[in-house]
């Protein structure tokens, strides 16, 4: 392995996973057992990016708006609760890997480089989902939304990266879909970048200003 890059990491959900469709199902499966009106996908995507806490809570702001109900903190709560127990038993039902992901990040692998996670997702979650696809032994470092006090934006996972492992942040290459990801590469001066099929909240990632916009997740190959 040869040039600028000696790890590479990768947001989850929207850059390696299309896990939209279980995350609505469990998300409108929850709003279901309070009588809560059921949110289409297209909806859905635009809540996710930050976090399951954040995710569900717009989704209760929406719903509660929708109905005219009102939630005790009890039952927001419980609705929470429910949202993380059906989403672990929904996990994989319904999401697939994106194009060329698993042949990409082996080659990847096998070329030298380091791999990464760093997603938002609950640290819970993050791992088994990887082990679903066949993927968890590729990475040397697996970060969830729990496994650091920071979550993205933050630059923090980021540093961590770089200092676990011995690196300056021009080594590390982040890749990622959404302006979360853009931005906590950027204060952390690694390079990134973004993926134009993910979860942006229909925000075009080229708007975020990345270093390179691909497509196609195979297209990282061209810089490595």
């Amino acid at each position: 392995m040869t040039g600028q890059f000696k790890l590479i990491g990768f947001d989850l959900d929207g850059t390696l996973v299309d896990s939209l469709p279980d995350l609505a199902l469990s998300v409108n499966s929850a709003l279901a057992e309070f009588d809560l009106p059921q949110a289409p996908e297209a909806l859905v995507l635009t809540w996710i990016g930050n976090g399951a806490q954040i995710l569900i809570a717009r989704a209760l702001e929406w719903a509660t708006a929708q109905s005219g109900k009102t939630l005790t903190e009890g039952q927001i709560a419980t609705l929470k609760e429910r949202f993380n127990i059906f989403y672990g038993e929904n996990i994989c039902n319904r999401s697939r890997l994106f194009p060329h992901v698993k042949d990409t990040l082996q080659k990847l692998k096998a070329k030298g480089y380091r791999l990464a996670v760093v997603t938002n997702k609950p640290t819970q979650h993050t791992r088994p989902v990887l082990k679903a696809f066949g993927i968890e032994e590729l990475f040397d470092e697996v970060l969830g939304g729990q496994s650091l006090p920071a979550i993205k934006p933050h630059p923090g996972p980021l540093f961590y990266l770089c200092g676990k492992f011995g690196l300056y942040p021009k080594q590390v290459l982040f890749v990622g879909d959404s302006r979360n990801d853009i931005i906590a590469a950027h204060n952390a001066g690694c390079p990134v970048v973004g993926l134009t099929y993910g979860y942006n909240y229909n925000i075009p990632i080229s708007e975020s200003h990345p270093d390179w916009v691909f497509e196609d997740f195979a297209a990282l190959l061209t810089l490595v």
